[in-house]
């Protein structure tokens, strides 16, 4: 605001005889314009200090807010990945489950079935002694 009192003086200054370039200013006017500047000037210095101050607290609070929000993202990332990690061991342990089953299944399935066999076979063997013993007492019955 002194700047532009300051440069609004010059402007409606009136010009020095006999040359193009100079121009006459109320010494006072001017004296006290300087003054009022010089005296505002640390206030100024204040003032943009305490700007200065506030831009570096809001650019470290951003880079806090940033690295903060960075740390967030690659935690979750790790999480991410790690949940992956248990998804895709436990799809195999499932898998490895789901086979053994089967083998199991398969190895139940062909143990039922002998046993199943032997069983029927057992009983065949005691049927065809049962045949032939019936098959002999009737020869005998006949033979008489």
């Amino acid at each position: 605001m002194l700047l532009n009192e300051m440069e609004s003086t010059v402007l409606k200054a009136k010009k020095a005889a006999f040359s193009s370039t100079d121009i006459l200013v109320n010494r006072q006017a001017m004296l006290d314009l300087l003054t009022r500047f010089r005296a505002s000037y640390p206030i100024v210095l204040k003032e943009a200090e305490q700007i200065k101050k506030e831009r570096e607290d809001i650019l470290a609070k951003a880079e806090e807010y940033a690295n903060k929000t960075m740390d967030a993202a690659e935690e979750h990332a790790r999480k991410l990945i790690s949940e992956s990690e248990i998804t895709r061991r436990a799809t195999e342990e499932a898998e490895s489950m789901r086979e053994e089953a089967k083998n199991n299944y398969i190895k139940m399935d062909y143990e039922a079935r002998s046993l199943a066999f032997n069983i029927l076979d057992g009983v065949e063997k005691q049927y065809n002694e049962g045949l032939k013993l019936i098959a002999d007492r009737k020869r005998r019955l006949v033979e008489g």
